[in-house]
């Protein structure tokens, strides 16, 4: 492997049979790991399924991978330290996802500290999929400069706080960490998107409009927020920013990506999402769809005097919401799946509509 100076792209790969053979020899593994290393041209490399307690030490050496721009390790499932990366000059992706034995990343992730700040060129990061971390130690001296993307999902038991001052951030994903609490804010003031998916303790800070805004404070032009299975939601309330940065907003339910647009759907659980009431939205907002909410409030609807376009799906109150009227700027109005509408009158439709469609409407007996 190290006299192949042209490969650039290198994929180590154990299968399961293979791991589970020599599982319970950690110097094997490590010594075949070691026996592979590639040469110092290597710009991208996978290792997966590895078995070993520890990596080789030409793994975190920044003299020799000094090329190295993408690195993931996957399912090493009994490794339990992450290996020094910190100091790699031109890693840009790092991938780390599966390792079932860390608790914590500790300081030696960040490596030798030196001149440069860890992790100089990272602008990628991924952790997944690590049932036993708990906590993140965070240096406080800058690291992840260029870090731009940051996902973290599946990390059941990660408590603790992120790294505040990501200067550079522009994507934050937080999917099934249901112990993360996001409460201490971080200054991220580049944020175009935004996602918190199954991660209650994190979402809690949409529910309190002093998090939220200083959260979401110096953002200047957030393309999407996203707010996905936090029901215990009572409220929503941004529109303490100003109109403009706010382009897209959905609850519960992630879909393509669109601009000026707020899709609000219930998951489909037992639980309602509470606090409809409550909701104070941009009045900016030109599409709105809804679907699986028990209750809405018209005053809401008629505050959206931008709204353009509404589609309502699975609304039990649709009836009442339609006869005390519809906002005056509507020219699509689009209904599904309610089979609680038993007549539409055109007197509760603005003048400004000019289309209608009605589907899935089994009770619907009359247009008036």
């Amino acid at each position: 492997m190290r006299e192949k100076n042209h490969v650039e792209k290198l994929s180590l790969e154990w299968s399961e049979s293979d791991a589970d053979s020599i599982a319970n020899n950690s110097q094997t593994e490590r010594d075949i790991l070691d026996d592979l290393r590639p040469h110092t041209n290597i710009k991208k490399l996978r290792i997966s399924g590895y078995r070993g307690t520890q990596f080789p030490n030409w793994l975190s050496d920044h003299s020799f991978l000094k090329l190295l721009v993408q690195l993931s390790l996957s399912n090493c499932k009994d490794y339990f330290s992450l290996p020094a990366l910190g100091q790699l000059p031109c890693l840009k992706f790092l991938s780390i996802r599966g390792m079932h034995q860390i608790t914590e990343e500790t300081e030696e992730f960040y490596g030798s500290l030196s001149s440069e700040k860890p992790f100089n060129s990272l602008e990628e990061l991924e952790f997944a999929e690590m049932p036993e971390w708990k906590q993140w130690h965070v240096l406080g001296i800058g690291e992840f400069p260029a870090l731009q993307d940051l996902s973290i999902k599946d990390c059941p038991k990660l408590l603790g706080k992120l790294p505040e001052n990501l200067c550079s951030l522009t994507k934050l994903r937080i999917s099934r960490c249901p112990e993360l609490n996001l409460d201490t804010p971080i200054q991220l003031s580049s944020l175009k998107r935004f996602e918190v998916d199954g991660s209650p303790k994190a979402g809690v800070v949409f529910d309190k409009a002093e998090l939220f805004t200083s959260q979401l404070e110096g953002m200047k032009q957030i393309e999407g927020l996203y707010i996905i299975g936090c029901n215990s939601l009572t409220s929503l309330p941004i529109s303490t920013l100003p109109n403009d940065i706010i382009e897209y907003l959905e609850l519960q339910k992630a879909e393509a990506d669109a601009r000026r647009e707020l899709r609000i759907h219930h998951n489909g659980s037992d639980e309602e999402i509470v606090g409809g009431e409550n909701w104070e939205l941009p009045c900016s907002i030109r599409s709105l769809e809804i679907c699986n909410l028990k209750t809405l409030s018209s005053q809401l609807l008629k505050s959206l005097t931008s709204l353009e376009s509404l589609d309502i799906c699975n609304l039990p109150q649709i009836q009442s919401l339609l006869e005390k009227g519809l906002p005056s700027s509507l020219s699509e109005l689009t209904i599904e799946d309610c089979p609680n509408l038993q007549s539409l009158a055109e007197s509760g439709l603005p003048s400004s509509l000019s289309e209608l469609t009605i589907s899935d409407c089994p009770n619907l007996q009359s247009l008036q």
